[in-house]
């Protein structure tokens, strides 16, 4: 039976790097803190404007002519609506779109700019908005699809075959951040790293592409990896990750979750 100690702090000592960027890390951060780990921020993906802003101006000149708006993101909400507002619009141009939100926290940034969604997807990934439109007729229907350059096209070509016209615009692009080159080797070098967690596919490919030392880049292979869900696991194993913990519930809680379950089993800190 665990101690008291154990249940009040489950990953006491356990030093786990956070891969998240470092505007959206506070809060993974303080839930690490508070059982315990120690928690250490690399941040492996920065978010920037897309190459080009003419697809989400040209749609946003078009609003009228949309029936439904699919938001796929925090990060795809937030830089949607700066661009609506930065070309004079707000929230009330999307009122006559029908919203589907992929997963709570999406449908709760939504909220929070104004716009109400009318569907929160179960699954929180391409396949819970699918399941959505499975029974639906949207035949010649116009969807808006805001979100990163780069991302699994599995949505749209779905949504295509059923009929729709489904516009694609980038309205953000992830990087990774310059800074955290020198600072990734130096982290892995000292070997101070007991468990990598990893939130987004393009976080696991940037961990592995940025890490030019050998030596260091096998070190990185070893460690155990926790993540999201099971996309970005499938991502971080193509990379060369060794994933070992993937959580049930896409969310950072579920994260948590999976860690916490994961390192009575798995791992013993020397500082516990």
């Amino acid at each position: 039976m665990p101690t008291r100690e154990q249940q009040t702090f489950p990953l006491k000592g356990l030093r786990v790097l956070v891969t998240r960027p470092r505007s959206q890390a506070r809060g993974f951060m303080a839930q690490l803190e508070k059982a315990g780990a120690r928690p250490i921020l690399l941040p492996t993906i920065k978010i920037v404007a897309p190459p080009t802003w003419e697809p989400v101006d040209k749609a946003i000149s078009q609003l009228s002519d949309y029936q439904w708006l699919i938001l796929s993101s925090i990060n795809g909400v937030n830089c949607f609506f700066q661009r609506l507002q930065e070309k004079g619009f707000d929230y009330r141009s999307c009122a006559h779109l029908t919203t589907i939100c992929v997963g709570p926290k999406t449908a709760r940034a939504a909220t929070e700019i104004g716009l109400k969604s009318d569907m929160v997807a179960k699954e929180y990934a391409a396949e819970g908005i699918i399941e959505i439109f499975a029974g639906l007729d949207i035949k010649d229907q116009r969807i808006l699809l805001p979100r990163a350059l780069k991302a699994r096209e599995l949505l749209p070509e779905s949504l295509r075959q059923k009929g729709a016209c489904v516009d694609v615009v980038p309205v953000y692009e992830t990087i990774f951040p310059p800074e955290s080159a020198e600072l990734l080797n130096q982290l892995l070098g000292q070997e101070n790293i007991d468990i990598i967690t990893v939130t987004s596919a393009s976080s696991a490919s940037n961990l592995v592409k940025h890490c030019h030392d050998p030596q260091t880049l096998k070190h990185l292979k070893s460690l155990p990896t926790a993540c999201i869900g099971p996309i970005t696991a499938d991502a971080a194993t193509t990379a060369g990750l060794n994933v070992k913990v993937t959580a049930e519930d896409y969310t950072s809680e579920g994260l948590m979750e999976a860690l916490i379950k994961y390192r009575p089993n798995e791992m013993i800190c020397d500082e516990c």
